[in-house]
């Protein structure tokens, strides 16, 4: 659960930092798996995030926040005397960002190990920022399951040390980074491009560049490379940029599941994140399957290429 807070000036140590926005109490679901099990289930995918929440889980409208979007709910571990976990995200005037967390019940101390009725009937797993356990515990699952994994890279040392990360970066089928983390993979290995990843195992690796565009790099049969690129959905009013990451990869994945090639899962991919850009929260405007492809058609001529 994500509260917002935007503050006038800098937070420093002594002084008081005065709120400005009147919607600082409310509380915002989400978290990474959620924002991505959430839009997928708003669009017809089947989705459920493995999480362990606490026992104010119905008090707090967090279950029904869920089961109203159709998300699937049997892969949640409820922790009796615990707070469900909360994100305390504070930004300036500055647009600069203090992320305060409460890990709760997905503290590593909690870890349950997953049951492989879990992985039944399972098409894709996706790993998101977790502690470095369960993230762990649930790739070695869908490895020994024969599930393709999706990586969205986040630049964490503690759920990602560099040797779970060449593991992760070596062993997913679909690997999205931003810009920024994308540099970070190539200097930390020593790479001259991220391609150079890319093998048998690792099909496609997808890179985002805020307002710029994205683009994708694609691992052919024959050991060749298809690249390719586009633009952004233009979102006049962007209210909130946080949870668009996740808006994109759940938009590209959602295309990818319905077998769609590599340029249009990236439109439906920027698509979903102009949506998300529109209000505060990371899923408060996600939307059905008829006002994606809706928008993505309204705007399929200005999307374009990825701009330098």
């Amino acid at each position: 659960m994500d509260h917002m807070i935007e503050i006038s000036t800098p937070a420093r140590v002594g002084y008081t930092s005065i709120i400005t926005n009147s919607t600082c109490t409310k509380t915002y679901y989400g978290g990474c798996s959620v924002n991505i099990a959430y839009a997928l289930s708003k669009l017809g995918i089947p989705a459920k995030p493995i999480l362990r929440v606490g026992d104010d889980w119905e008090e707090n409208g967090f279950r029904s926040f869920l089961e109203d979007a159709g998300v699937g709910t049997d892969a949640i571990t409820v922790i009796p005397g615990e707070a469900t976990s909360a994100s305390y995200l504070i930004q300036d005037a500055d647009g600069q960002h203090i992320t305060c967390y409460y890990p709760g019940p997905m503290a590593p101390e909690y870890f349950v190990p997953l049951s492989d009725e879990l992985f039944d009937d399972v098409g894709l797993g996706v790993i998101t920022v977790a502690s470095q356990r369960d993230n762990e515990e649930f790739f070695e699952k869908c490895k020994s399951h024969g599930i393709p994994v999706a990586f969205g890279m986040k630049a964490d040392e503690t759920a990602f040390p560099t040797e779970f990360l060449k593991k992760l970066l070596c062993h997913s089928t679909i690997i999205f980074t931003n810009e920024s983390e994308r540099r970070c993979i190539e200097r930390m290995f020593g790479l001259e491009t991220i391609e150079d990843i890319l093998s048998d195992e690792v099909h496609t690796i997808v890179t985002t560049y805020g307002s710029k565009g994205s683009s994708w790099s694609h691992r052919l049969p024959d050991g060749g490379v298809e690249r390719g690129s586009v633009g952004v959905v233009p979102c006049p009013n962007v209210v909130d940029a946080t949870g668009g990451g996740d808006a994109y990869m759940s938009g590209f994945l959602y295309g990818w599941v319905r077998g769609k090639d590599l340029a249009e899962c990236c439109m439906l991919g920027a698509t979903l994140s102009s949506f998300v850009l529109e209000q505060y929260g990371c899923c408060n405007s996600v939307p059905n399957e008829a006002e994606l492809l809706g928008r993505l058609e309204e705007n399929r001529g200005e999307i374009g290429r990825m701009r330098d």
